[in-house]
């Protein structure tokens, strides 16, 4: 994987900063937030494991240092990250892979 905006790879093995799990339409998807070492943008995966049907990835950027450090405060906050049930404000401002 590599940066969105510099194309810089991501060394081998490394994990992403943040995570969330989101329910969407009975499918789940799992937003991975990636910091970029050498530039500082972001470079977020979407992950979308369909009830029916294939899953795929995609990918969302590139972010701005900014809204991507928004994006890990609100992860943070969020009691259970990976429950794609949880309906806390992290959740609901993260539904779509980025605050809106």
């Amino acid at each position: 994987m590599q940066c969105l905006a510099c194309h810089e790879p991501h060394p081998a093995g490394r994990r992403p900063d943040a995570a969330i799990a989101v329910f969407v339409a009975g499918d789940e998807v799992i937003f991975s937030y990636w910091r970029c070492a050498a530039c500082g943008a972001f470079s977020v995966e979407a992950w979308h494991d369909r009830f029916l049907g294939d899953a795929d990835a995609h990918w969302i950027g590139p972010v701005s240092a900014e809204v991507g450090e928004r994006c890990l405060a609100l992860v943070a906050a969020c009691p259970s990250p990976q429950d794609k049930l949880c309906g806390c404000p992290s959740h609901r401002a993260l539904y779509t892979g980025l605050p809106g």
